[in-house]
């Protein structure tokens, strides 16, 4: 009888224990499904002596070589916030002026998950391009952009351009001939032009 106690003890107890390691093991896959969707958000990012401005010519020639374009321009509190896209990627650079001559840039790229190497790539071709021009003062060009505004009126505040020729989501703001559209912040701004030149909703 005593055999017939022991021998359930054992594997309810082998049960128990077992179940301690599923428990932990279990317990273990959140965090790594947090780890993957932190890098998943994260960018690449690097920080480089000069000043914002120089910055921004250095990644629009850098994303010209690439064949992309600087889709919107947004004026941020300490630098800018980009966003450019084609068929295949979409992208979002944030430039932040630590210092009047010291800049940090984060750089993500998606197709249907992060692209690494592509955001690596701009990171190393603004790196050449800063070196190859350090003697010439160059400017963003913005030849083909249109400003952006606070609010569906010309007197307020411009909060950044985006590219003419570039595919923009847009919604018109009532009747007028103003349309809202998200900046790379997810804050809104208005512009204003021809419906037939904007993706609109």
């Amino acid at each position: 009888m005593r055999r017939l106690i022991l021998f359930p003890t054992f594997i309810l107890s082998a049960l128990w224990l077992h179940g301690c390691a599923a428990v932990t093991a279990a317990s273990a896959v959140p965090g790594s499904l947090v780890e993957m969707a932190a890098t998943q958000l994260a960018g690449e990012e690097r920080s480089f002596p000069y000043s914002a401005n120089t910055i921004l010519a250095a990644i629009q020639s850098s994303l010209r070589t690439m064949k992309l374009d600087v889709d919107v321009v947004e004026i941020e509190e300490q630098g800018y916030s980009l966003a450019f896209t084609d068929e295949n990627l979409t992208g979002k650079i944030t430039l932040r002026s630590m210092t009047p001559k010291l800049t940090t840039i984060n750089v993500k790229v998606r197709r249907t998950m992060r692209e690494e190497s592509v955001e690596k790539s701009i990171i190393q071709s603004v790196q050449t391009e800063l070196t190859l021009n350090s003697k010439k003062k160059k400017s963003f060009r913005y030849a083909g952009y249109q400003n952006l505004r606070e609010k569906a009126d010309i007197k307020t505040a411009r909060v950044g351009w985006y590219r003419k020729s570039a595919t923009i989501e847009t919604w018109r703001n009532g009747k007028s001939d103003w349309f809202r559209m998200k900046l790379p912040s997810g804050k809104t701004a208005y512009l204003k032009g021809d419906p037939l030149q904007f993706a609109s909703n």
